[in-house]
């Protein structure tokens, strides 16, 4: 899986500072990765937010019950709708994605009255399920957050494949080391 990072040129700040208002920011990265194309040698895209705690191996084991199909896939991680945290689209969505983004811009202006007041992952969920049709897969297991009902999840003991948030490098570490550990009871206690 490579792991690199593609420089963005530009302003990367809100014009919502402290709001989740962030589509046109990743407007410009989406348009960084279409321009790069190193997606093109990959079976899936993912996008992780840097206070994410990401066990890549655990990704791994998931996406391998999953192919891409003709009109794309792409995986909703939360009962309430996507969550940025983690978003994995297939190689084919991405595709679907770069083309048709601008169509789903006018889609929700004419629907909104003007730009729609949402963050990225509600815009791209909406976008690629309502207007561009790209086959939605549930994964609850992709996130564990408090947005998405999981109580547990500053533990970071229950299996999933990423954690969020974690604000400071203590915090995010100590989650790192819980993920890490093999054994735990349904009570979230260390079996040693």
């Amino acid at each position: 899986m490579d792991l690199s990072r593609l420089e963005v040129v530009g302003s990367l700040v809100a014009h919502h500072p402290g709001t989740a208002l962030n589509t046109e920011i990743f407007f410009k990265v989406w348009d960084r990765v279409f321009q790069d194309k190193r997606y093109l040698f990959h079976e899936y895209v993912v996008k992780v937010d840097p206070d994410t705690v990401f066990l890549v191996d655990r990704l791994r084991v998931a996406l391998a019950f999953h192919h891409d199909e003709e009109g794309g896939v792409y995986f909703n991680n939360c009962k309430f709708g996507l969550h940025g945290p983690i978003e994995v689209f297939s190689q084919k969505a991405v595709d679907v994605w770069q083309g048709g983004r601008q169509r789903c811009v006018h889609h929700f202006e004419k629907l909104c009255s003007g730009p729609c007041l949402w963050g990225e992952d509600m815009f791209i969920d909406q976008c690629l399920q309502k207007v561009l049709k790209v086959k939605r897969v549930n994964d609850w297991n992709l996130i564990s957050e408090a947005h998405c009902d999981s109580p547990d999840w500053p533990e970071c003991r229950n299996g999933h494949v990423t954690f969020h948030p974690f604000k400071d490098l203590v915090s995010y570490q100590q989650c790192l080391e819980n993920a890490a550990a093999k054994s735990w009871t349904a009570g979230g206690q260390l079996v040693v």
